[in-house]
C-alpha cells in the first residue's frame, strides 16, 4: 500500500545497531548475560531495586552498548513487552504488543527528519508511561502515511515544512520526566491516519487488536532499507537486510 524510503533520523543509526531481546520469552538460554535483560531485572529484584525504573534500564542499555560496541540497542515492532510494563495502567488494560520500533541510546542523541514533508504537530504528553515530547511528519506524498517521533528533548520545532536530514531535536531525558519517564531512546511509529487534536497514538496493542488486518499501525521497518541491525552477538534471529 505505501512505498517510502526513508533515511536514518541519528547519526549512525543504519551502521551501529544491534537488537536487545525485551520479549522475556523470546530469550534463548545461550545469550550472554550482559544481554540478557531478564537476568538482569532478577539481579536488581534480589537486591531490592526497580529494574523497570529509567535510571537502572539506562544502566543495562549502557553497559550492553559497551559490551557491543554499538552506539544503539533496537527494540522490536511486535515483541509482547509484558515484562517491562508490569503493575502500570498499559499492562492492566492488556496492551503489551510494541506498535513501533525503539532505537536505545547511551547519549541524547540528535534526531533528525527521516524524510521531506510537513511536521504537523511538536507536542506533548504528559500520562505515565507517556511519549513526553513527541513529533509527527507527514511525508511528501505519503497518500495517508504519517511518522512519529516520541520520547524527544522539549526544544521542539514548530510544525511547518521539513527536508529530509534536517535536524529537528534531539533525544529527551529521563530525568525530570522530560521524555516521558524512561530510559534514553527513540521511538519511531508509523501511522495510517492522523489521530484527533489532543490525542495520541498507542504505543501498545493487544495481541487481538494487533492481529486485525486493519491495524492503523505498520510495522518501520521495511521503510527503512539501509538499516542493518546486529544480531550476531544475541544469536538470536532479528533484524538483518
Amino acid at each position: 500500500m505505501f512505498k517510502y524510503e526513508f533515511c536514518e533520523p541519528m547519526t549512525d543509526m543504519f551502521s551501529k545497531s544491534s537488537l536487545v531481546i525485551l520479549d522475556f520469552d523470546q530469550i534463548p538460554s545461550t545469550l550472554q548475560d550482559e544481554a540478557n535483560i531478564k537476568r538482569f531485572f532478577e539481579e536488581c529484584e534480589r537486591a531490592g531495586l526497580d529494574p523497570k525504573s529509567p535510571a537502572y534500564r539506562q544502566e543495562f542499555n549502557d553497559r550492553l552498548l559497551q559490551t557491543l560496541g554499538s552506539r544503539y540497542l533496537v527494540g522490536r515492532y511486535g515483541e509482547d513487552r509484558s515484562a517491562m510494563l508490569a503493575d502500570s495502567e498499559i499492562a492492566r488494560q492488556g496492551r503489551t504488543i510494541h506498535l513501533g520500533i525503539d532505537v536505545f541510546s547511551n547519549a541524547l542523541e540528535s534526531v533528525y527528519s527521516p524524510c521531506d514533508g510537513e511536521i504537523v504537530r511538536a507536542d506533548r504528553e504528559e500520562t505515565s508511561h507517556g511519549y513526553g515530547n513527541y513529533i509527527i511528519i507527514k511525508p511528501s506524498k505519503s497518500e495517508g502515511l504519517y511518522v512519529f517521533l516520541g520520547h524527544l528533548s522539549a526544544d521542539l520545532p514548530k510544525p511547518g515544512p521539513v527536508k529530509s536530514g534536517k535536524k529537528i531535536a534531539r533525544l529527551g531525558d529521563y530525568v525530570n520526566n522530560e521524555n516521558g519517564g524512561w530510559s534514553r531512546h527513540l521511538h519511531i511509529q508509523l501511522l495510517t491516519g492522523l489521530p484527533e487534536d489532543g490525542r495520541t497514538p498507542d504505543g501498545y496493542a493487544t495481541q487481538e487488536n494487533f492481529a486485525r488486518e486493519d491495524s492503523p499501525y505498520i510495522d518501520p521497518m521495511p521503510f527503512f532499507s539501509g538499516w542493518q541491525v546486529d544480531n550476531s552477538s544475541e544469536g538470536h534471529i532479528g533484524y538483518n537486510n
